[in-house]
C-alpha cells in the first residue's frame, strides 16, 4: 500500500543515529542542491529586478531603478538564505534512505569478497530498494547452500580417495 512521504519520514526520523552514512555520496547531493539553490536565487533576483526595471522605464535613471530593484529583493534573499540549511539538512536526511541500504549491502558484499561470514540484510521501513535486500538474501542463501554442497562433495571425494588408497595398499 502506498504511504505518503511524511508517513515514512515520521517513522524513520527517530531510528537514524547518523546524518551521514556515505559522506561522499551525500555531500555530492547536498552540493548539487546548493548549486540549484544558487541558480534559483539568481533567477528569482533577475526576474524581480527586471520587472522593476520594466515598470520604471523612463521614470528614473537606470542606476536608481537597478538599486531600488536590488534592495527590494533583500527580503527574498533573506528568506532564501534562511531556507538553505533546511534544504541541505533535508537532502542529507533523505539521502539516508538510499545511502543506508547501500552501505549495509556493501558491507555484506565486502564480507563475502574477503571470505568472512555474511549475514542477511534488512532495510528500515521507508528505505529505498527494499527488493534489493530480498534479492541479496536469496543469493546469499543460494551461495550458502552451494558451499554446503561443495563441502559435502569434498568429504565424499576425500572418503573415496582414502578408500582407493587403502585398496591400492592392500593390493600392493
Amino acid at each position: 500500500m502506498f504511504q505518503p512521504f511524511f508517513y515514512y519520514t515520521a517513522l524513520i526520523m527517530h531510528e537514524r543515529s547518523r546524518l551521514l552514512v556515505d559522506p561522499k555520496v551525500q555531500w555530492s547531493l547536498a552540493f548539487r542542491v546548493f548549486l540549484h539553490w544558487i541558480a534559483f536565487l539568481i533567477c528569482l533576483l533577475t526576474v524581480g529586478v527586471l520587472v522593476r526595471v520594466l515598470f520604471a522605464a523612463g521614470s528614473a535613471s537606470i542606476g536608481t531603478v537597478l538599486h531600488e530593484g536590488l534592495t527590494s529583493q533583500l527580503s527574498i534573499v533573506l528568506v532564501m538564505v534562511l531556507l538553505l540549511p533546511i534544504f541541505l539538512r533535508d537532502t542529507l536526511k533523505m539521502s539516508n534512505r538510499f545511502a543506508g541500504p547501500m552501505h549495509r549491502l556493501r558491507t555484506q558484499l565486502r564480507n563475502l569478497s574477503t571470505d568472512q561470514p555474511a549475514t542477511t540484510i534488512s532495510f528500515r521501513l521507508g528505505d529505498f530498494w527494499q527488493e534489493v535486500a530480498g534479492d541479496f538474501n536469496h543469493v546469499l542463501g543460494q551461495l550458502n547452500r552451494l558451499k554446503e554442497e561443495n563441502a559435502a562433495l569434498r568429504r565424499q571425494l576425500d572418503t573415496a580417495q582414502a578408500a582407493r588408497s587403502a585398496e591400492k595398499e592392500m593390493l600392493a
